[in-house]
């Protein structure tokens, strides 16, 4: 980011309720496909939050600086105001439209954890149930380790299911 200034905290919503603080805005280039090329696109007045790790782009901004958009056959479409062909940014599986970065670019935001590390951070959940959302692509910013092979064994479940006391029905 460039010319990054500070802001009075502003709040603001994604499209699935979800709320961020921004804290601050600059400029921003992100390169986007265009054909075999990549096409350096500067964004502007980009809020920042730190929460949030991926780049959301607002059609309305888009559109207010007379790009346009179409969205056909499994891919978005970006016009810019001379009417040539910025990008064609591919739908993913999950209905989003999401630009697909070469796979040596180092993403820091991405941990890698085991199976038993994701059972102890995710507070015991299921390892099936966390590969599944790692794999569903509900759980971002964590990659698993699929060296290891079987179940995993875990003192603290095994305590606890020993040790819990019925529940009384009421």
């Amino acid at each position: 980011m460039v010319n990054f200034v500070e802001i009075p905290e502003k709040s603001f919503h994604t499209m699935n309720k979800q709320s961020f603080i921004a804290v601050g805005k600059g400029e921003m280039v992100i390169g986007v496909p265009n054909g075999v090329d990549v096409l350096h696109l500067r964004l502007m007045e980009v809020l920042y939050s730190p929460e949030v790790r991926y780049t959301l782009v607002s059609v309305g901004h888009l559109d207010d600086n007379r790009f346009s958009l179409t969205f056909a056959g499994g891919k978005c479409t970006i016009m810019g105001p001379d009417g040539e062909c910025v990008s064609s940014v591919p739908k993913t599986g999950h209905r989003l439209y999401h630009v697909m970065h070469e796979p040596e670019v180092a993403d820091p935001a991405v941990e890698t954890l085991t199976i038993d590390q994701s059972h102890h951070h995710m507070g015991y959940i299921s390892p099936k149930i966390a590969q599944k959302l790692v794999k569903d692509g509900f759980m971002m910013g964590i990659r698993l380790e699929t060296s290891s092979s079987g179940d995993t064994f875990c003192k603290s479940c095994v305590y606890a299911k020993a040790t819990r006391k019925p529940v009384t029905k009421a």
